[in-house]
């Protein structure tokens, strides 16, 4: 399989790149968390609008720029790489649903806010103690819904839902207005809110058939490794240029042999979340089947990124738990993208099954 980066994709991740490291500086993000909408800087939405990366997956028709889940996964990967603060994975993985499988009225209606930034949209997949491919959530026959959801992403900021519920035809995804739920913040350990969401009698639209829910949670779930490659990434280029400039008895510390065994390894599990993450993320995009690919780099990410940000952590000592120095955002990320949709032991467990029920 040939990894090389196509000049669509490569530009996208320049100007992505360029646009989120030139506005998230230190500063910057501060003031996003310090700010009454934690995790929705504005004036940095409007930029990425304007520069049409809101619209990457979009149908040029539709004003956006009418590429796929490869350049989704390369913008997603850089907003984790500068901890942007903006709903760009609950927008993206909703473009990604309507494009692949909503209506024409329904891409009409909504994929041309998304593009321009002027509407959000965003899934609600995860219930408490609940399994994402039947969930509790019910639906009748003509659509209205009923239950409970949990750490919707973006969700207090959301002017649509897509909800996934348990119709009498088994589970569906359907299209809510935000204004018609109940919505009530949800503390999260980045500091940056999620939402509980209840429906009660609530109308719901439809979109795609029977197939349509596995196929958003498998675009999700490799959207968050997308996320968990950014953040590892990041950490580990932040730790390289620490060890490099902190000294101990007269050396960089970066000399020692157990620092850069911690920091090789790290390398490794950085590069298999990529490696793993891109395999998933190709099959999805061709419509190819990619369960048991999405498990393994959901688990590789999941696991693999939690020992990164560990071990940078550790080679920063105690530089690596001040919120005064950028380490703590990737470290808390990647707590909150391992447990996003399942955690590593999930993963496996997924695996386990899909290979256990294959014939012999």
């Amino acid at each position: 399989m040939d990894f090389t980066f196509t000049d669509d994709q490569t530009t996208v991740r320049e100007l992505a790149h360029k646009l989120l490291s030139d506005h998230c500086t230190p500063d910057a993000l501060r003031a996003s968390e310090d700010s009454t909408e934690p995790g929705f800087d504005r004036a940095l939405w409007s930029k990425l609008a304007d520069a049409g990366l809101l619209g990457t997956a979009v149908p040029e028709e539709h004003g956006g720029l009418g590429l796929g889940l490869l350049e989704v996964a390369v913008l997603l990967e850089e907003a984790a790489r500068a901890a942007a603060p903006v709903p760009l994975f609950a927008t993206a993985v909703s473009a990604l649903a309507l494009v692949r499988h909503g209506s024409a009225a329904q891409q009409a209606a909504l994929l041309p806010g998304l593009a321009d930034g002027s509407l959000l949209v965003s899934p609600a997949l995860i219930e408490p103690l609940g399994e994402e491919l039947s969930p509790a959530t019910t639906a009748t026959a003509a659509g209205v819904l009923t239950g409970t959801k949990t750490c919707v992403p973006s969700g207090l900021y959301a002017d649509q839902l897509l909800v996934s519920a348990t119709s009498p035809d088994g589970p569906r995804l359907y299209l809510v207005e935000a204004s018609a739920v109940t919505r009530e913040p949800q503390a999260t350990i980045t500091y940056v809110p999620e939402a509980v969401v209840v429906l009660d009698g609530v109308q719901g639209e439809l979109v795609g058939d029977g197939a349509t829910l596995a196929d958003v949670l498998q675009v999700a779930t490799a959207s968050v490794c997308a996320l968990l490659l950014g953040t590892s990434d990041a950490a580990l280029r932040l730790t390289a240029d620490y060890t490099k400039t902190r000294e101990q008895f007269g050396h960089p510390i970066a000399h020692f042999q157990a620092v850069g065994q911690r920091a090789a390894d790290s390398f490794i599990d950085t590069t298999t979340i990529r490696l793993t993450m891109l395999q998933a993320v190709w099959l999805l995009a061709e419509r190819l089947p990619a369960a048991k690919e999405v498990a393994v780099a959901k688990y590789f990410a999941s696991d693999g990124g939690q020992r990164v940000v560990r071990a940078c952590a550790h080679l920063h000592g105690g530089m690596g738990v001040s919120r005064e120095y950028p380490l703590h955002r990737y470290y808390l990320a990647a707590k909150q993208y391992e447990l996003t949709l399942g955690g590593g032991t999930r993963s496996l467990v997924a695996l386990g099954r899909m290979l256990a029920e294959e014939p012999v």
